[in-house]
């Protein structure tokens, strides 16, 4: 990804790991089986989960799959994914560390490849997607979920902002029509795609990134900014006393363009 923002990448999530993996979306059962459903996984298949984080995608594959690898660059979260399938008795996933724009595996090696909550990391995702479908076979499914940016350029850009004030390895939240594109040009095909949104508590959200003071001021006055004219596209309200907001995301199955015989 680039050594200083994968240097940048470990840092943050290496002093953040444990909190993060506390937060509901990394834990969301729900949310975990319904990228599994989305991805259509047999019994037969072995699973690439990239940019794994926690692990949570990567165990919930297990159950239904022969063998997954769960793949990210932070070790910190390595050694929680491997205590964690430990604990749970999972025997059929492994974890590794590494760089996602450089897999250390064989092409066509994976008939289902994952990437969950981790494109807005990325300095280029295109490159990224170009090595997922390296090692997927022909015939796999590639499935990528993560939170949206708007179209408007004007509420992406604060949106954005705040992101990299909570967690400055934020790179970009990426729109629909951005995510199409990408795809489009790799030349893979949209099979299935849904879309929805989860809702934090502002506080609670914050604690993951662990900003210091100041950043941290800015982000409740600029949240506080969006309470008239949801100027940054997230939905920011106040309930119970408390600041509110929603990440939009989606999820996409992708799949090569299907052969036909002249």
């Amino acid at each position: 990804m680039g050594d200083d923002h994968l240097e940048r990448v470990r840092a943050q999530f290496t002093r953040t790991a444990e909190t993060y993996a506390r937060l509901i979306r990394a834990t969301q059962e729900q949310t975990l089986s319904s990228i599994v459903a989305m991805s259509r996984a047999t019994s037969s298949d072995r699973v690439l989960d990239v940019a794994c984080g926690p692990g949570f995608l990567s165990m919930a594959f297990a159950k239904h799959c022969a063998d997954v690898v769960g793949f990210d660059a932070t070790d910190a979260f390595i050694e929680l994914a491997r205590r964690e399938a430990a604990q749970r008795g999972i025997r059929n996933v492994c974890f590794q560390h590494g760089d996602a724009e450089q897999l250390p595996f064989a092409d066509g090696h994976f008939n289902i490849v994952s990437c969950r909550a981790a494109f807005h990391h990325f300095l280029r995702p295109a490159r990224v997607l170009a090595e997922m479908m390296r090692v997927l076979e022909t015939t796999g499914r590639i499935v990528v979920a993560d939170l949206l940016g708007s179209e408007d350029p004007e509420q992406a850009k604060l949106h954005d902002h705040i992101e990299q004030l909570c967690d400055p390895t934020h790179v970009r939240a990426l729109s629909i029509s951005e995510f199409k594109r990408i795809f489009a040009a790799a030349g893979l095909r949209i099979t299935a795609q849904r879309q929805g949104s989860i809702d934090y508590d502002l506080e609670e959200w914050i604690s993951h990134g662990a900003p210091d003071d100041g950043a941290h001021r800015e982000i409740l006055s600029l949240m506080e900014s969006c309470l008239a004219d949801d100027r940054a596209g997230l939905r920011v309200r106040r309930e119970g006393g408390r600041l509110r907001f929603s990440h939009h995301g989606a999820a996409f199955l992708l799949e090569r363009p299907i052969e036909t015989t002249p």
